[in-house]
């Protein structure tokens, strides 16, 4: 469900444009949300991944989760001032394609 809101509002960001008087439509505030509803870090998940197949199931759900959770990244980055929190997101879109 948090995933498909992430989507929506990146949707919306992209086609209607920013709106940083609303929060479901401020790129400043769907990095905070992204950003918190992650429980690792991109170098604990890369780790990680590295032998996911050897994984249990549990761990494997939780890189896909974050796997899913980041989806709309890319598109993120390029609405944030550079700082600690782009600088973030631009490590998970490196970390995402070595997850499951």
């Amino acid at each position: 469900m948090v995933q498909q809101d992430f989507t929506l509002r990146m949707w919306v960001i992209d086609s209607l444009g920013p709106d940083d008087t609303d929060p479901d439509w401020s790129p400043e505030a769907l990095a905070s949300d992204t950003l918190d509803a992650l429980t690792l870090t991109p170098s604990h998940a890369a780790g990680l991944a590295q032998d996911w197949h050897d994984l249990p199931v549990e761990q494997i759900r939780t890189l896909r989760r974050h796997k899913n959770l980041t989806a709309h990244l890319e598109s993120l980055v390029g609405y944030l001032p550079p700082g600690p929190v782009r600088e973030q997101l631009v490590t998970w879109t490196a970390t995402r394609p070595l997850l499951p």
